[in-house]
């Protein structure tokens, strides 16, 4: 499918394949548009997967986490920056049968179907307690990343972050110039994590792991 026919974004507003709510339909809209955008929105990043066939990020970092969650035996999953729907914890949860407890926490007011998903409605904290949960993953959770770092190394939970491909603020205040430096940034104050640039069709990104995750990478 050609990104840029109109054709083609009135079929994907009508499919509505990821449950976007009107406003996310208005900012892939708004990127089709606005062709010359140096940066644009994850939903607009959504629908260049649906048009192009590759799988949503969802699916595509589901795909990843399946087997190392099976394999490691974790029965109790947080999912930190879900989104309005949560798809990402929907799509394990059904994907594992219902045996692994899934939590999806975001700031958002979210709206997931899946009535067995433990939602929180709340910003992820600097005193969060991670010890209920076997493992954290986390899909492009802006300014939370470094937090979610910090937080599972210093409690020794498993962790697997999908970074922005825009760099976000510090935990000391600073910010960046591009997505490398802050990567760079990230691998220096935590080094016990695993780095790998992460590709799904014409995008990528990084993502910082830890070891548990690394012979799966």
């Amino acid at each position: 499918m050609d990104i840029y026919s109109e054709e083609t974004l009135m079929q994907f507003a009508e499919q509505n394949p990821l449950d976007f709510s009107e406003h996310r339909i208005e900012l892939v809209r708004r990127d089709f548009y606005r062709q010359k955008r140096k940066t644009v929105s994850d939903e607009f990043v959504d629908y260049v997967l649906w048009a192009e066939g590759n799988p949503s990020r969802q699916e595509h970092f589901g795909i990843f986490l399946l087997p190392v969650i099976k394999a490691r035996n974790w029965k109790s999953i947080l999912e930190v920056g879900c989104g309005e729907t949560a798809l990402l914890s929907k799509w394990l949860y059904s994907h594992l049968e219902g045996k692994v407890k899934m939590t999806a926490i975001d700031k958002c007011n979210i709206h997931c179907d899946e009535p067995e998903i433990t939602l929180i409605q709340r910003e992820f904290s600097d005193n969060e307690k991670l010890t209920d949960y076997d493992a954290v993953i986390a899909q492009e959770p802006c300014e939370a990343s470094e937090l979610i770092i910090k937080n599972c190394t210093e409690q020794k939970i498993p962790f697997c972050v999908i970074l922005c491909g825009v760099p976000h603020t510090r935990l000391t205040g600073e910010l960046d110039k591009d997505a490398y430096s802050w990567y760079a940034y990230l691998l220096k104050t935590y080094p016990d994590c695993k780095f790998m640039i992460w590709k799904n069709g014409r995008f990528s990104s990084g993502c910082i792991y830890s070891e548990e995750f690394e012979t799966y990478s």
